[in-house]
């Protein structure tokens, strides 16, 4: 049976920025998502300094900024027009050396992570391999999983698995 540091299920945005940061510190990584590509429509639309903070720990935050957008805020008025909520966003840079506020389309992002990723020797991606079991064994974890693309059942172990896989995560 594999053996890795961390497993990680789910390899959007989320998991693979979390991939990238632990194959930096050379941190043995398996991702598995059960999607074979990153989903084409945006979930995420606005992200923070923060982010960008990470984007650049990455190494891809100039790649990343000019597909972004000012993000100048928001105004919420009902259906007579009556404003209800004004939400005016910092402009310019902050003390991180980044804008407050970005929009962007999730897509980008993601091809800019899962495209810097292969570079990452201690990182392991596998797609279309749907986990369906995760047991705790005290000191590691055991994940089973099916490689959709020819029905195969695995199993690894991990020292942890971290879910980053949304809303069906098991």
């Amino acid at each position: 049976m594999e053996h890795f540091d961390v497993a990680i299920v789910g390899y959007g945005p989320a998991g693979a920025a979390l991939a990238h940061l632990l194959g930096q510190c050379g941190v043995k990584t398996l991702v598995l998502d059960r999607e074979s590509a990153a989903y084409h429509l945006p979930r995420a639309v606005h992200f923070d300094a923060e982010v960008m903070r990470v984007l650049q720990w990455i190494g891809i935050a100039e790649d990343m900024e000019p597909k972004t957008a000012l993000h100048p805020g928001m105004r919420f008025v009902d259906g007579t027009g009556k404003l209800l909520l004004d939400w005016p966003r910092p402009q310019g840079k902050g003390p991180m050396g980044w804008r407050a506020n970005y929009r962007f389309h999730q897509p980008d992002l993601e091809k800019l992570l899962r495209e810097s990723l292969v570079d990452r020797s201690e990182v392991t991606v596998r797609t279309r391999c749907d986990v369906f079991n995760v047991e705790d064994k005290g000191d590691s974890v055991e994940l089973r999983y099916e490689d959709m693309s020819c029905g195969k059942v695995s199993r690894i172990s991990a020292k942890y698995v971290v879910g980053c896989d949304g809303a069906r995560s098991l």
